[in-house]
């Protein structure tokens, strides 16, 4: 066992031996200061306080208050400062920060003061916790205790952090007093090890803490931690509230209002606390005989043992309390004075999950048409969505999602760089279907190793406007200061400490306090980041294992550019051929059913117009369902239809793939040519390959753009040659009304039909001119367009495409009428 052991004695920072810092408040909003929403809710004028304040934590909303220091009798305060907090008995508020945010290391020394005014004495207690991660010496077995997993585990990463040591000072008969807690010593110690556990410090934060004693109300003002032997007061502020906020607007604004609200937690075991061991209540106090012990014995949620029975039916098992999502849902009841049914938590994270097979699962969990399910949604089994969240389904919009936090769900890695289409393809799908949807970036980076995901989430941070918030530099960090393995076991899989941290980061989106600053509207729809995403956008259509497109249930030609598939083998692994040749490149689990979140295979990296097939190979395998999409705006126009001009009959074309291109041909000699016209952006020629096939030839008003053989046939996986359907794109064609000519060369040609798309990310550089005009008249276009824009007319108004080009166009028609000019 190769381990690192780093013990630090007690070290006395002093001016000469320390570099020099400017001193500085280390505190988060020392100033108090606050948001009231009070205005939003009832409509009432009176904002000089709030019963939560920025960057403070409270068990219950209203436990302490801020109030402007000038809109208060109670007291003055010995110099001016624009808030005070008032603590009601028997309650206390906190702020917790991780060492690495602070700045700070181990054999520091860290000081406290605060004013105050009690009407009592030995009122108030502060205290200044060294947070530290469960490590002690041994091993341990939740079956010892009852439990089902007879596993071993270090005994580190137990539940919670543990506050310890605590040093405190409580105020004197006083009824104004400054209070101070000096010299605070931050502990440090680690032994780093998956495999074994010690009784060092790993101690990675602090909470500062100040709790009302006594029976009568306590205020305080001004509270100041910082570096050093001595407490000091009224230091500048060394840390920012963050302003993560403004870029969620709408979600905020809801939270003022009291609106209810649908969030929608994305991700894989990560994300949902699928631990090892699973994650469960501990006793965590520390003098306790049975300190760090399991206090439940089974896997379901069980609000007793916490205080909050009433959260039964929204916490399904022990891990959707303690992860990062619930949380949230926790803090935001706290911090925005909301009640569970009000907060729609949709755990969509699952184990083994990953971004490409969440898209299966968009539509049913946006809609929530999957009901409530430990398993599915992290909800117990006992009512309806309808029975616990009214409020939710009530609303004008009905229960549609509001915000969607993307975490990790980067177990696949599929499509190495340009998997970033994949999480934009999501974010795309979420704002055409329900615009406005909020999102917000706090993925889980282990080491700032794990994913590249946390690349492509920052570009996406830029394009969208997303908040990104960066999780994996704070864990990073953090491993200064612990045993890596105690923050995050040996598995990969963070526990409930951890689950805190990540939660903290992320609440800071959500922390907000006047003056505001304006709001910055996350982009809907804008240019996409990535061409590939094109295909992660669109709509899915499920294929069963009785489809006829799938043939012999080994293969299948996609409807476009993404495909996931579920599929069995008696192999150990599926195997993956993708147009012809093996990939190596994912898991390629074996899967008995279709299921939302979970798949054998996905990708969407494919050339959008080409034809694309998939295999599934090894021992007996077979596909049970594949998932297709078929891009935006996408129009068939097979050759059966009224928008071809033919040179000959149809004939039927016998596909053994399902006909995915149509079930009927065109024969094309030399010299003979099919016409059709579209309009759009894109276009997709099919055909058929047959051995005696000739030269196919498409132009585009007038230009040539592709020129193929058609004699080429497929080979599949058992080395068997197919004539059979193909198609070939044509990309990158300017917005307009496009003319086409298919023809051949040497040999016919049977043509299927084509595909027309309108890939535009959005409408931003559409331009359209309308007027009035007679038949004869010819029309010059304000500025030219990129192509032959597209014509709409009214009336007795008539165009003919030839009669169009980008500078101008000449009406027919029986009569006058109106138009409109539509193009780039």
């Amino acid at each position: 066992m190769l381990c690192r052991i780093l013990t630090l004695l007690f070290v006395s920072l002093s001016a000469g031996s320390a570099i020099a810092q400017s001193p500085s408040n280390l505190l988060l909003n020392p100033a108090l200061n606050f948001h009231c929403f009070t205005n939003s809710r009832t409509g009432e004028g009176a904002e000089f306080k709030s019963g939560s304040i920025a960057c403070w934590d409270v068990a219950t909303y209203g436990d302490a208050e801020a109030y402007r220091a000038a809109r208060q009798q109670v007291f003055r305060p010995g110099f001016a400062v624009d808030n005070v907090m008032v603590i009601h008995p028997g309650k206390s508020v906190s702020q917790f920060a991780l060492l690495a945010e602070l700045g700070l290391d181990g054999g520091e020394h860290v000081s406290l003061s605060v004013f105050g005014h009690q009407a009592k004495p030995k009122s108030l207690r502060a205290s200044i916790h060294m947070m530290r991660l469960d490590s002690d010496e041994g091993s341990w077995s939740p079956k010892e205790f009852g439990l089902s997993d007879a596993r071993t585990f270090p005994k580190h990463s137990r539940g919670e952090l543990t506050a310890l040591p605590t040093m405190a000072s409580v105020s004197g008969e006083q009824t104004d007093f400054e209070l101070k807690v000096e010299k605070a010593m931050i502990p440090f110690g680690f032994t780093e090890s998956g495999t074994t556990s010690t009784k060092q410090p790993n101690v990675i934060g602090i909470t500062v803490e100040f709790t009302n004693a006594g029976s009568e109300d306590v205020w305080i003002y001004s509270p100041c931690l910082a570096r050093g032997d001595v407490a000091v007061n009224r230091l500048p502020e060394g840390r920012a509230i963050p302003d993560y906020y403004r870029g969620i607007p709408r979600t905020i604004q809801k939270l003022w209002r009291g609106e209810p609200l649908h969030l929608i937690v994305m991700g894989s075991s990560i994300d949902r606390g699928s631990a090892n061991p699973p994650m469960t209540a501990y006793d965590e106090a520390p003098k306790s005989p049975t300190f760090k012990q399991p206090l439940s014995k089974v896997r379901e949620f069980e609000g007793d043992v916490v205080g909050h029975p009433e959260w039964n039916d929204y916490t399904g098992w022990w891990q959707h309390h303690y992860m990062y999502g619930g949380r949230l849902r926790q803090w935001l009841m706290q911090k925005f004075n909301y009640p569970i049914d009000r907060l729609l938590l949709n755990t969509m994270a699952c184990d083994g999950s990953c971004i490409a097979e969440s898209h299966s699962g968009l539509e049913a969990y946006a809609t929530l048409s999957l009901p409530p399910d430990p398993g599915a949604n992290g909800h117990a089994k006992s009512k309806t969505w309808q029975e616990l969240y009214p409020a939710v389904f009530s609303r004008p919009e009905g229960a549609r999602p509001d915000l969607v936090i993307f975490g990790s769900g980067a177990n696949e890695k599929v499509d190495g760089a340009d998997e970033v289409a994949a999480f934009e393809g999501a974010i795309r799908w979420f704002q055409r279907h329900y615009p406005g949807t909020e999102f917000v970036f706090c993925m889980w980076q282990n080491r700032e190793t794990y994913t590249p995901n946390t690349g492509h989430l920052r570009e996406l941070s830029l394009r969208y406007q997303i908040p990104f918030i960066d999780l994996g530099r704070v864990i990073s960090e953090t491993t200064r200061y612990c045993n890596s393995y105690a923050l995050v076991p040996s598995d990969g899989h963070p526990q409930a400490a951890a689950h805190y941290l990540w939660a903290r980061q992320l609440e800071r989106a959500f922390e907000v306090a006047d003056p505001i600053a304006s709001g910055i509207a996350q982009l809907s729809l804008p240019e996409r980041l990535s061409p590939h995403t094109i295909g992660w956008e669109g709509e899915v259509t499920t294929y069963n294992a009785d489809d006829k497109r799938l043939h012999g249930n080994r293969a299948f030609i996609l409807d476009d550019t993404f495909v996931n598939v579920w599929a069995t083998t008696k192999d150990d692994l599926v195997g993956i051929r993708l147009d012809g040749a093996p990939d190596e490149a994912s898991r390629r689990r074996p899967s008995r059913a279709r299921d939302n979140r979970n798949s054998t295979f996905a990708t969407g990296r494919f050339s959008l117009g080409d034809r694309h097939i998939i295999e599934v190979t090894g021992k007996d395998s077979a596909l049970v369902a594949v998932d297709a999409k078929t891009a935006l705006n996408r129009q068939t126009v097979p050759v059966t239809g009224p928008r071809w001009k033919l040179p000959t009959k149809l004939e039927p074309f016998a596909s053994e793939w399902g006909a995915p291109f149509g079930d009927a041909s065109v024969k094309l000699t030399p010299g003979a040519s099919a016409i059709t016209d579209f309009i759009g952006t894109d276009l997709s020629v099919a055909y058929v390959d047959a051995a005696d096939g000739g030269e196919l030839i498409v132009t585009v008003d007038g230009e040539e753009r592709l020129k193929t053989s058609t004699n080429t046939a497929f080979t599949d996986a058992d080395g068997k040659p197919h004539f059979m359907e193909n198609r070939k794109g044509i990309r990158g064609l300017p917005y307009g009304w496009h003319q086409v000519c298919v023809t051949c060369d040497g040999k016919p040609v049977r043509l299927l039909g084509a595909f027309t798309y309108d890939t535009r990310p959005n409408r931003q550089a559409e331009r359209v001119e309308r007027g009035r005009a007679f038949p004869g008249e010819t029309i010059r276009f304000t500025a030219g367009f990129k192509s032959r824009p597209w014509i709409v007319c009214s009336g007795g108004l008539q165009v003919k495409i030839e009669d169009v080009n980008a500078m101008s166009v000449k009406f027919t028609g029986t009569g006058e009428g109106g138009y409109e000019v539509i193009g780039e």
